[in-house]
């Protein structure tokens, strides 16, 4: 049977959890900042060894949002102008693909209308294609926009930089409001999933990044009109399974059929596809990520999704590795039974 404590626990949790869902817009910037100074600590107590920990914490901000800017100014600018190009370039693929499915339906005798559904598809790229180009500054020219942007602009890094400068008094502080019995298991708890988070968040960036770059180089030698926007696109939604290939793998080859006409360049694409994931998957995940946070792809889905109805978009970025940590943690949990109930037998 349950114990008080345990339904005190429970109960605290769900009142935890309702909170921060009534209060999720005002808590983003918090959490943002967490994550960002989560990510940053480690380089901050390294550089803390050869200097004063306030210096450590300026010359991390400035060489990481330095880095931030100068790709969001080179890359911006780039991915407006391939979806200006394919704008202008849409009609001509929608009347390709409109004689294409005639001819198609023609053959295999089939009741099809080609012509509805070429101008459905033009429709809706054209659309989206707009709000993309739209979008930044449709942001900015609102007073809301302005006012979201600029307080998360602000508030993160000045939120990061105290959590940063105090983070090891915060840890402590936490640590001893908890009893001395549940200390050590909610200390082997932390570790753990301190372990798991850095791992998994890391490794699963310089994937991200390394499956973007890989489609968006063999995309941009191909020359097909979307490249650098598709290949930023698979990079992002990489930490979903076969996601890469289906948004940014099967549109990049629709778009080589569509604009060459040959096979070539769709055996180009194929080779890019397929070595990238190939690259990402096999090698780069195993390795960077480790095969020990890896969490079922049935369960990624569900964390995504379960994240995004709760918290929207900063739901679905913290679910994955939070799935990580607590199936890296019942896996250790589990293997220590195991080992207890081995000696156990054994004596």
């Amino acid at each position: 049977m349950f114990s008080m404590r345990t339904f005190a626990t429970l109960g605290s949790l769900f009142i935890l959890g309702l909170t921060f869902y009534l209060i999720e817009g005002v808590l983003v910037p918090f959490v943002l900042a967490w994550v960002l100074a989560y990510l940053l600590v480690p380089l901050v107590d390294r550089l803390q060894r050869h200097m004063p920990r306030l210096v450590a914490i300026m010359l991390v901000f400035i060489v990481v949002f330095t880095g931030i800017a100068v790709l969001l100014l080179g890359l911006v600018p780039a991915l407006q102008g391939q979806i200006s190009r394919f704008l202008n370039a849409l009609p001509s693929y929608a009347h390709l693909l409109d004689t294409t499915l005639a001819t198609l339906a023609d053959r295999l005798h089939l009741p099809l209308a080609p012509g509805a559904i070429a101008s459905n598809l033009e429709q809706q790229a054209r659309h989206l294609g707009t709000h993309l180009l739209e979008a930044p500054s449709a942001l900015l020219n609102t007073a809301t926009g302005m006012i979201r942007v600029a307080v998360l602009v602000a508030l993160v890094p000045i939120i990061s930089f105290y959590l940063l400068r105090d983070w090891h008094n915060l840890s402590a502080g936490i640590e001893s409001f908890l009893s001395v019995p549940a200390r050590a298991h909610v200390k082997a708890f932390l570790q753990s999933s301190d372990l798991v988070f850095r791992r998994f968040i890391h490794g699963q960036l310089m994937v991200m990044a390394a499956i973007g770059c890989g489609y968006s180089i063999g995309f941009e030698l191909t020359g097909i009109d979307l490249g650098l926007v598709l290949g930023v696109l698979a990079g992002i939604v990489s930490v979903v399974p076969f996601a890469s290939f289906v948004l940014g793998g099967l549109p990049a080859l629709l778009l080589a059929v569509l604009q060459y006409h040959d096979l070539s360049h769709i055996l180009m694409i194929l080779g890019t596809i397929g070595l990238t994931e190939f690259i990402g998957n096999t090698i780069l995940t195993p390795v960077l990520v480790g095969r020990f946070v890896q969490v079922h792809p049935a369960m990624v889905l569900l964390s995504i999704f379960a994240g995004g109805a709760l918290y929207g978009v900063l739901g679905m970025l913290l679910a994955l590795p939070v799935a990580a940590s607590l199936s890296a943690y019942w896996s250790q949990q589990q293997a220590s039974l195991s080992e207890a109930e081995q000696s156990s037998g054994e004596s």
